[in-house]
Order: C-alpha cells, then sequence, then structure tokens
C-alpha cells in the first residue's frame, strides 16, 4: 500500500516563522481546508507531498524523504 503525506507550510502576518502540518492520506484541497481552519490568518502557503510505502527517513535538520522522493 502506497501512502501519501501532504506537508503544507504557512506565514502568520506577524512572526516570519513557519507553520507546518502534516495530513495523511487525505486530498490536497481537505489538508488545504484543516491547515486554513487551524492557521486562518496564514498567506504563502505551499503544499508538499511525500509518497512512501511503509517508511520515512527524518534527518537531524527536519528534511524528510522517502525511496521515491525528499522534502525540504
Amino acid at each position: 500500500m502506497t501512502h501519501t503525506l501532504l506537508i503544507i507550510t504557512g506565514y502568520g502576518s506577524v512572526s516570519p516563522k513557519a507553520w507546518k502540518r502534516g495530513y495523511l492520506d487525505v486530498s490536497e484541497p481537505e489538508a488545504r481546508r484543516r491547515f486554513l481552519a487551524n492557521y486562518p490568518s496564514a498567506r504563502d502557503i505551499s503544499l508538499q507531498a511525500v509518497v512512501f510505502a511503509d517508511e520515512l527517513t527524518i534527518s537531524s535538520n527536519s528534511l524528510i524523504a522517502s525511496a521515491s522522493s525528499l522534502v525540504l
């Protein structure tokens, strides 16, 4: 079985610190809706997808990788 981890990043209007959330096996529109429900003032929203079978690698500097993709 293949899984998809959607990582959404957005920024607040005051703080330059990024907000990040991960959503497993949900559609892109549903992930965006849920992200905006938690962070209604988010701007510059980006989405990255990681497709994997059963294992992810997360490095010490927060890089997430699977056998077929890499997300910063």
